[in-house]
């Protein structure tokens, strides 16, 4: 007959992993204190560990002129009412770029040149000074933060154009590739762009790359080009992905055109008019083609204002907001419920992101907000 365990340290942490991935984020970090075994499971450092990349989403709420982050839950108990579950300081001038497994990534809205890019972990409330290409301008660089893998590791991207070629009307980026693991820079090497078109500061990770829109200053094309960039990480290769013809059909420039990462997957939102709005998914990132998931006619949006998409809650379910309130939508059902409201309208911001109990501290000197 086996021994029987007498004590939690006798666990193996296997076990112990598996049966804190069952358990919700917020919940997690009294489980720290409890002993060193418990905390070194929940840190453990394989950053795709079930407890880092955790099913259960928050909506963060901010009002632009607010220095705090509000996180929300949705509370099915409740009638699928919003409940608040924590809050974070929002360090002054800083604004989130894009997000990766739970980790925020926030750059400074004016002196780029003397406040550096920092990442934030809402949950834990830790953030981490990042570091700058040493050869590239940081006032005109544009960054992205992902995760290999394959390698089992956090990247980070910075880009600036570094030449325009007269010949071939074309922009070369130039980039390069921060490993967190291994601490060092590496040059690679980027695309050439169509003239006038250059990658926006917001980035979406998904399906293991890093997804820019390209801006394009021809009004033929409107504010979007026709392109967006993405970046392998693990074979660390920049490439094109077209966009739909669809989505240049329309009189209003592309304006109400979103990317978002939609259950792994790179997605992006069509509106048609204030109260349409098309979905559609790279279902294959090898042959760049893109599917129509879902065609959403919502019911008229109030004083003049629109819909867009926050994230999905669950499968064929999706968080709306209009104007400072926010829905559920049941895309089979067709059911329309509101579960926020109160905020703002043009002031306020809001993202769908999981909660993470990756430690910021395995990727460099972090500290508390």
């Amino acid at each position: 007959m086996a021994p029987l365990l007498t004590s939690i340290d006798e666990l193996p942490t296997a076990i112990l992993s598996d049966i804190f991935s069952r358990v919700s984020g917020e919940s997690l970090l009294p489980y720290r204190c409890v002993c060193k075994h418990c905390r070194e499971a929940i840190d453990d450092s394989y950053f795709s560990n079930p407890i880092h990349c955790s099913k259960e989403r928050a909506v963060l709420f901010h009002e632009y002129d607010e220095e705090e982050i509000h996180l929300l839950k949705i509370h099915r108990e409740a009638a699928a009412q919003m409940i608040k579950i924590g809050k974070f300081p929002v360090p002054r001038g800083y604004a989130i770029q894009g997000s990766c497994n739970g980790l925020l990534f926030f750059r400074h809205r004016t002196d780029v040149k003397n406040n550096g890019e920092l990442l934030i972990n809402p949950l834990t409330k830790k953030f981490l000074r990042l570091p700058r290409a040493p050869d590239l301008s940081p006032d005109v660089s544009v960054y992205g933060l992902g995760f290999d893998r394959s390698a089992n590791t956090y990247k980070m991207v910075q880009i600036n154009a570094n030449g325009f070629d007269y010949k071939t009307r074309t922009c070369m980026l130039g980039a390069r590739v921060y490993d967190f693991d291994k601490r060092s820079w590496r040059t690679c090497k980027g695309p050439p762009l169509p003239d006038s078109a250059g990658p926006s500061r917001n980035f979406v990770f998904a399906s293991g790359a890093l997804n820019w829109f390209l801006k394009s200053y021809s009004l033929s094309d409107g504010p979007l080009a026709r392109a967006m960039l993405s970046f392998n990480l693990t074979k660390e290769e920049f490439s094109l992905i077209p966009i739909p013809d669809v989505f240049f059909e329309c009189d209003d420039f592309n304006l109400g055109t979103r990317m978002h990462e939609l259950g792994g997957s790179l997605a992006l939102v069509h509106r048609l008019g204030n109260k349409d709005i098309d979905l559609w998914v790279l279902q294959d990132s090898t042959r760049r083609e893109w599917t129509r998931k879902y065609s959403m006619r919502l019911p008229p949006a109030v004083k003049n204002n629109y819909y867009t998409v926050v994230g999905a809650d669950k499968r064929d379910e999706l968080i709306l907001r209009c104007d400072g309130d926010m829905y559920l939508y049941d895309v089979n059902e067709d059911r329309f419920t509101k579960c926020w409201t109160g905020a703002r309208g043009c002031y306020a911001h809001f993202r769908y992101e999981p909660l993470s109990l990756v430690p910021l501290e395995r990727l460099g000197d972090a500290a508390r907000l």
